[in-house]
């Protein structure tokens, strides 16, 4: 067991504004204060969330990262483990495990951990850069961690890094609390749905990666099936006004609500029949996760980490990448069997609690950071 106030655990990561791996951080950093003395440092500015972070007690360190290649961010990065006495650096993503690990060279005896939790797409084979990382900062890194084991397939493939390295934990999210039937009902009537409509719900930050105008696609051919289907779109971000347009365009205006960015996310997606994810990559989405604690079947794409969380006509239904067609068949074919949407809304749920739980991937990770200590 870790013990206080030795270790001192740092985790090292971007501006820690609202987004998933920006969310696990925050939970690792709760989590592990309560067992070790935990500071954070954010690459760029400490984001909304690391300053509530810092209002409950947790040091965060914003580095004001310089466009480029911040060789200054290096020395303040060593300064840091110097200062604090760090014993392990948790780095989330290859940005913050590149500059960690160019700090370990400067602090060998501080361990590292890189921790991949998703990646850009379209990714590019670039074979310096894998040289880079096999030669340089592989043998940097005490251990490799990816959130699926497709993440770690594309470590393999796009950043040189050896599979015999690497292991997989997935994500796990403290299991939201479930509101009542009666609750669900007063808040579809807010957003405006009746009792006869089948919502399908998404959640997370509108970018051009969580192909979006593909799910209003598919909600618009579903539609001419079964006029019953509804969409609750959950977020903000770039693509907000095209994805206003494209509904307004695909005739859509009174069947689409957009919420904005909630902080009771999770509560809205509750009075969802389905949860939908029509994304180009994934890592392991959290969303996806909070959607099966809840008792939601999911249909996704088969990309990234979901074909690892949902299980194809079990817990839900799996889609080609950009393939309304698709998507569309399935949403309308558990629009229309009722008694299959509630079978897999079930399956969901427990195959969450027996694989995905928060206290599991602590545990997980726990048992990482003593053995990765005792090296």
């Amino acid at each position: 067991m870790l013990t206080y106030p030795e270790p001192v655990i740092c985790h090292v990561a971007h501006a820690l504004n609202p987004g998933g791996t920006e969310r696990l951080v925050c939970e690792l950093a709760r989590a592990f204060s309560k067992k070790a003395k935990v500071i954070v440092a954010t690459l760029e500015e400490p984001g909304k969330w690391g300053l509530e972070l810092r209002q409950e007690g947790i040091p965060v360190f914003p580095l004001f990262r310089e466009p480029g290649i911040d060789l200054n961010l290096v020395w303040n990065l060593s300064r840091l483990i110097r200062e604090h006495r760090i014993a392990l650096i948790h780095a989330h993503q290859y940005t913050p495990f590149f500059y960690a690990g160019l700090a370990r060279l400067f602090n060998p005896g501080v361990k590292l951990i890189f921790h991949e939790h998703g990646r850009h797409y379209p990714e590019v084979l670039k074979r310096p850069k894998n040289i880079f990382n096999r030669l340089v900062l592989q043998p940097l890194a005490s251990e490799i961690v990816a959130v699926s084991e497709e993440v770690k397939e594309r470590l393999v493939k796009y950043e040189g890094l050896s599979r015999k390295r690497i292991r997989v934990i997935y994500n796990g999210i403290i299991p939201p609390e479930t509101i009542p039937a009666g609750e669900k009902e007063k808040i579809r009537a807010r957003l405006g749905f009746s009792r006869k409509d089948f919502i399908v719900a998404t959640v997370g930050r509108f970018d051009p990666i969580k192909n979006l105008p593909m799910l209003l696609k598919a909600i618009a051919m579903a539609r001419t099936k079964a006029s019953q289907i509804k969409g609750l779109l959950i977020g903000d971000g770039p693509e907000m006004e095209k994805l206003k347009a494209l509904t307004k365009e695909l005739g859509l205006s009174e069947h689409i609500i957009f919420t904005g960015f909630r902080q009771d996310a999770v509560k809205l997606v509750q009075v969802a029949d389905v949860f939908a994810l029509s994304s180009f990559s994934e890592g392991t989405s959290l969303a996806l996760l909070e959607a099966m604690a809840v008792g939601l079947p999911a249909v996704v794409t088969a990309v990234g980490g979901n074909p690892e969380i949902v299980k194809d006509g079990q817990t839900g239904l799996l889609v080609p990448s950009d393939d309304e067609v698709k998507m569309a068949a399935a949403l309308s074919l558990l629009a229309e069997e009722p008694n299959l949407k509630v079978k897999m809304a079930e399956a969901a749920q427990k195959h969450f609690f027996e694989h995905f739980t928060f206290a599991k991937m602590v545990k997980e990770f726990e048992k990482l950071y003593e053995e990765t200590l005792a090296a």
